[in-house]
């Protein structure tokens, strides 16, 4: 049994793909109360856990420590997929058009794909105007006034790093967003 909706017959590209974010969408908003839940709550699960012994400790630690990997991980993809499918169905042929429906996706598909880049800059505008930047891993703090070219060093690698990661944001978007979205 397939994981995503599979194509109906004569079923047209657009309607297709927007029936899989829908899907998805439906599974990202299922998980991410459950996300919320298991980290909100994990002090008291594992307070529960901690009594047990043996081979039950050990059953239970591991299902919880899956549960907390696997989570967040399957949020994040049904959420990416969401985007995915969304902004592919705006730009392929639909049996009906949706114009606001349309211009929601693209706006959120542009934040998706430019808000790890969007983040890294705000974050060097932010050390700017405060002067100092740290890093927690080395535990690292630089401040202009006493440490200007690590200061500035610091700065352009989260710049870089804005810019490699906004690279394929562009690339994937560039062909998207002067084109018209087909007729039906």
């Amino acid at each position: 049994m397939p994981l995503l909706p599979q194509r109906r017959d004569a079923e047209i590209d657009g309607d297709f793909a927007r029936r899989r974010a829908r899907f998805t969408l439906q599974l990202f908003v299922m998980l991410l109360p459950i996300l919320i839940w298991l980290f909100a709550r994990i002090d008291r699960i594992w307070f529960a856990i901690m009594p047990l012994e043996g081979g039950l400790f050990l059953l239970a630690a591991s299902l919880l420590g899956a549960v907390l990997a696997i989570t967040p991980v399957a949020t994040l993809v049904a959420l990416l997929l969401t985007v995915w499918y969304g902004v592919e169905s705006v730009y392929l042929v639909r049996t009906r058009p949706t114009p606001h429906v349309d211009r929601t996706v693209v706006v959120g598909g542009l934040l998706v794909w430019f808000s790890p880049s969007l983040a890294l800059v705000a974050s060097a505008l932010r050390a700017i105007l405060v002067g100092s930047i740290s890093f927690s891993r080395p535990q690292r703090e630089y401040v202009l006034a006493t440490d200007p070219i690590a200061f500035w060093q610091s700065i352009g690698f989260l710049l870089i790093v804005a810019a490699a990661l906004a690279y394929p944001a562009w690339h994937y978007w560039r062909t998207r967003l002067g084109r018209d979205t087909p007729r039906t």
